[in-house]
């Protein structure tokens, strides 16, 4: 749910971005040029000049629209403006990649159509806005190049096909702006949906404050830190450069840049640094439900008895599991772990002295944990190391939470 809203939020911020970016580019073009496509003298002219005229128009309209969904996404994932590094990233491509497509799509229509086929027009739209979101996959990181021209293909062919009504039915320069603003409104949109719909791997990052926002996973890493010039991702009081996740031969990959250690995550794993919980999605691995879960030990006593019994217990869920030296936890007890082993061990229980309150539970599955005490503090617990148990104790063990009783 948190994945869907935030996909929804960033496709809209997309979307407004790339309607400004196009109305502007289109609004700097009308002083300085007479002929426009749409209108009636415009295919009456010379093939080239034609052709000239369309890539110099879509050029400054393509760089609006770059440089506009460049701007909505430094803001989406920064949440403060960044215009300088928009205008970096988005404006020369953005110009070069409209141009470019814009000179193909009108020799295209030029060359094979009569005027008058408006199929032609939107299929040529469609080309100019694929090119333009190949271009855009080249400045967000882990969009791809087919998601950012199947996304920008389908968001020229929509905004095309509104550019035609609005031409029709408003006059020149006011059917160019909203037609402008409608194909970069809908470029916008589709490119997130594109990515959202066929992204294998992502991280939903939940703030403290309840804000949350979605990022794709892929073969380049989202970085996590203080510093803006290494981070993708700003966190207050943490390191420059904290933490760092990227997709691997189809493995996700954490790693922890301080302590040097690598996690290998799955679908509903949480990491939490600074002011923020950072959960992994993966289409490929859905997370378990309650209904597969088979417990190994199931304690007779309420839990509510745990606290005077002189023994710890793990509830996990309706389960509550007898935590005594010696008691082994498997993969059909904690579901969402994978052991390293062969045998399908994933926690053992073990005795840190001869008292036999002072028990720690050692980890021996392949990904680490996260153990939040009573006071609130968080602890990452990784792999072959032991937390010591103490009553309260929440663990996240993946996508599945125990708790010490």
């Amino acid at each position: 749910m948190k994945r869907n809203l935030s996909a929804l939020k960033k496709a809209l911020q997309f979307g407004i971005s790339g309607a400004v970016g196009g109305f502007v580019g289109n609004l700097i073009t009308e002083p300085f040029m007479q002929q426009l496509p749409g209108s009636e003298s415009f295919f009456d002219s010379a093939f080239f000049d034609s052709v000239l005229s369309t890539a110099r128009w879509f050029g400054l309209v393509g760089g609006g629209i770059a440089t506009a969904i460049m701007f909505g996404y430094y803001y989406y994932i920064k949440g403060k403006p960044q215009i300088k590094q928009a205008l970096k990233n988005g404006g020369l491509f953005g110009l070069i990649a409209g141009a470019i497509s814009g000179a193909i799509a009108e020799g295209i229509y030029s060359g094979i159509g009569d005027g008058n086929n408006e199929l032609l027009r939107v299929i040529c739209w469609g080309i100019a806005g694929s090119l333009l979101g190949l271009g855009l996959a080249q400045r967000i990181p882990n969009l791809g190049a087919l998601r950012g021209m199947g996304g920008g293909g389908v968001g020229g062919v929509l905004g095309g096909c509104l550019f035609i009504l609005f031409a029709y039915n408003l006059s020149g320069t006011a059917g160019r702006l909203a037609g402008c603003a409608a194909i970069g409104f809908w470029i916008g949109i589709m490119l997130v949906v594109a990515e959202t719909l066929f992204n294998k791997a992502w991280l939903v990052i939940s703030y403290d404050t309840g804000a949350n926002r979605t990022l794709t996973l892929g073969s380049e890493p989202v970085t996590f830190g203080s510093d803006e010039n290494l981070s993708i991702i700003c966190i207050p009081n943490v390191s420059p450069l904290a933490m760092r996740f990227q997709l691997e031969a189809g493995q996700i990959v954490c790693e922890n840049v301080d302590s040097g250690a690598v996690s290998y995550l799955r679908s509903g794993d949480q990491k939490k640094i600074g002011n923020c919980t950072i959960t992994v999605g993966n289409s490929d691995l859905p997370a378990p439900t309650p209904t597969n879960m088979a417990p190994t030990f199931i304690s007779d006593q309420p839990a509510v008895n745990s606290f005077t019994s002189g023994q710890f217990y793990l509830k996990i869920g309706s389960r509550i599991i007898p935590l005594s030296a010696g008691t082994q936890l498997f993969t059909s007890d904690i579901p969402s772990l994978t052991a390293a082993a062969s045998n399908g061990l994933v926690a053992i229980v073990t005795s840190r002295s001869r008292n036999e309150l002072s028990l720690g539970l050692t980890n021996v599955s392949d990904r680490a944990w996260w153990a939040t005490d009573i006071q609130g503090d968080i602890k990452m617990v990784e792999p072959e190391s032991t937390l010591t148990l103490a009553l309260g104790t929440q663990i996240e063990f993946g996508e599945l939470e125990g708790e010490i009783v």
